[in-house]
């Protein structure tokens, strides 16, 4: 990099304008930049808060950096933003080595005390790699996570071959987490789990375009799900998105069932201990069809799934098409991100007096769901629907919360009431609250 380009990037730096810093030096494609150039691109994205972006490119010139105590230091940066404790306090080590008058690595070293990711031992951890080898095929690669804020949680990926001309991604690191699983199926052992998903031979899996990249994210964000929302998950249940899984798709959730591909025993495998590790395969859905699971099961979803898509198609048939192709008052394409700060399952229910006719929620109450439900409990009405038209399950289906906020914001204050809150709308458009039994059917 020539002196007065560091200058001008050096004096934007300065006045913290780190986005025209990232700007400037994309215009040069990674393998026509120097070392300098993508040490000051990785500090930028780290300034804006793109942890893993700041990561990939230090690592990308990683061997020039191994005797650079400031590569060092801002890769622990990154990691340590991204929650992966154990990466993160080796470089912030290496940092201290390489320079112990570096001011920052102790105080993160310091911090990084209190962050310990699950992680299976080297035993366990070989039992699920050669389970994963005998049953579903040999895996030439692995997506190697950078991040670990909670699980580390590495992808196999084993290539198409004879038999099968598809891609299969298979987790490793979920299982480390025990589940929450309710009490009665605490003898079953099905609180460890990993995942897999199959994907066309042509699948361009080394692209980050969402198209392309968001099996492998979804993979890796229903592995800590449970840990996160102390919940767990197993065989029927459906998990929903904030939205398509990308622009080129409606597909908006998915359903975990059995291996759909793999040997006899693919679906289950025995730890050192004992202990078992289930193996549940993804299948995209659409929402409606997650509406249609929610109102009747998975058994009947699966049954107009038949034959079940192995492999994952992005314009398959919506096999619930008829129940759920509805006229939203608000397309879904202007749905804007509104509940920011919410913690806990953001899944709801609402009529379509409120999400086909337009109508603001006149009532809301929140009841106690069931725990294997990524459910919040609430459910939302206009208030004058008649008892014809609740028992109808065509009127209502399965949202997020951020969309039935999107049609009503004032509900949004309201939405951190426990369970066993109702409100409706006096005369005057105010909400009123009433308390009741949270764990009794409510008469809506």
């Amino acid at each position: 990099m020539d002196q007065a380009a560091f200058e001008t990037l050096c004096k934007w730096h300065e006045e913290g304008d780190h986005q025209t810093i990232v700007n400037y030096l994309e215009k040069t494609p990674r393998a026509g930049r120097d070392y300098q150039a993508q040490n000051l691109l990785a500090r930028a994205l780290n300034n804006l808060g793109k942890y893993e972006a700041a990561a990939n490119e230090l690592l990308a010139v990683e061997q020039q950096g191994a005797e650079d105590p400031m590569w060092h230091a801002r890769l622990g940066y990154a990691l340590y933003h991204l929650g992966s404790a154990d990466e993160a306090r080796r470089q912030f080590e290496l940092t201290l080595a390489l320079d112990p008058e570096n001011e920052d690595a102790p105080l993160f070293l310091q911090a990084l005390e209190s962050l310990a990711p699950e992680l299976y031992t080297e035993a366990q951890a070989d039992a699920v790699q050669a389970h994963i080898a005998s049953q579903f095929g040999a895996f030439e690669s692995v997506f190697h996570e950078i991040v670990s804020p909670d699980l580390h949680v590495d992808i196999a990926v084993i290539p198409p071959g004879a038999g099968r001309d598809f891609y299969t991604l298979v987790t490793m690191g979920m299982g480390a987490h025990r589940m929450a699983v309710p009490e009665d199926l605490k003898t079953e052992g099905i609180d460890r789990a990993e995942l897999l998903i199959c994907l066309p031979a042509d699948w361009q899996l080394q692209s980050s375009d969402e198209r392309w990249y968001w099996p492998i994210r979804w993979l890796k964000a229903l592995a800590r799900l449970p840990g996160e929302n102390d919940t767990w998950l197993g065989w029927g249940h459906t998990v929903t998105n904030d939205g398509p899984f990308a622009d080129n798709t409606m597909l908006w959730g998915s359903l975990l069932t059995q291996p759909l591909v793999g040997g006899e025993n693919a679906d289950v495998c025995e730890l050192p201990n004992g202990e078992l590790v289930n193996f549940y395969q993804i299948i995209p859905l659409y929402e409606q069809e997650m509406g249609f699971k929610i109102s009747h099961s998975a058994d009947e979803l699966l049954e107009r799934l038949e034959p079940l898509p192995v492999v994952v198609e992005i314009g398959r048939p919506n096999v619930c098409e008829g129940e759920g192709g509805k006229q939203w008052a608000i397309a879904p394409d202007q749905i804007r991100e509104l509940l920011t700060d919410w913690e806990g399952p953001t899944g709801c229910i609402a009529t379509d007096r409120i999400l086909v006719d337009g109508c603001e929620v006149g009532y809301m109450y929140r009841e106690r769901p069931d725990e294997d439900r990524p459910d919040s409990g609430w459910r939302f009405t206009a208030g004058d629907e008649s008892d014809e038209y609740m028992d109808d399950p065509a009127n209502s289906e399965v949202y997020q919360l951020n969309t039935i906020c999107n049609y009503d914001p004032d509900i949004i204050p309201l939405l951190d009431s426990p369970y066993g809150t109702a409100y409706w709308r006096d005369e005057d458009g105010e909400f009123q609250c009433e308390e009741f039994d949270p764990d009794e059917e409510i008469d809506a």
